[in-house]
C-alpha cells in the first residue's frame, strides 16, 4: 500500500477521534475511561453492549436530547465515527464521504430550525 493511502487512513482515524472527542467531552486517552482503555475501544464497547447514546455523550448535552431529531443527529456522527475509527482500515469510509454525510446531516438540522 502506498504511503499516501496509509496517511489518508490515518487521517479518517484522526478525523474519527476527534468526532468521539467532542460527543463525549474526553479526551482520546481520558484517565477517566475505564481500565485505561482509550476513547475508541470505551465507545465502542458500550455502543455495542447497550446501544444508549446518554451512556456516551457528555452529560452537559442531554439537555439537547429533548428533540428526538437532535438526539438522532447525534447518533449518525457517532456511527460515522464508530465506522472512521475501523480497525479494518478497508472498511474506513474516504474523507469525501465523511464530508458528504456531515453535510447531509447538517443540512437536515437547518432545514428543522
Amino acid at each position: 500500500m502506498a504511503p499516501a493511502s496509509k496517511s489518508k487512513e490515518s487521517d479518517v482515524y484522526s478525523y474519527g477521534v476527534v468526532l468521539l472527542e467532542l460527543i463525549t467531552r474526553k479526551k482520546a486517552l481520558d484517565p477517566s475511561l475505564y481500565g485505561d482503555t482509550d476513547i475508541v475501544s470505551w465507545v465502542r464497547s458500550i455502543w455495542t453492549e447497550i446501544e444508549e447514546i446518554e451512556e456516551i455523550v457528555d452529560p452537559s448535552l442531554l439537555d439537547e436530547f429533548m428533540d428526538s431529531s437532535v438526539m438522532e443527529q447525534v447518533i449518525e456522527v457517532l456511527s460515522l465515527a464508530l465506522r472512521c475509527t475501523e480497525k479494518d482500515v478497508s472498511r474506513r469510509p474516504s474523507m469525501k464521504e465523511v464530508v458528504k454525510l456531515l453535510t447531509r446531516s447538517s443540512s437536515s438540522i437547518r432545514i428543522k430550525y
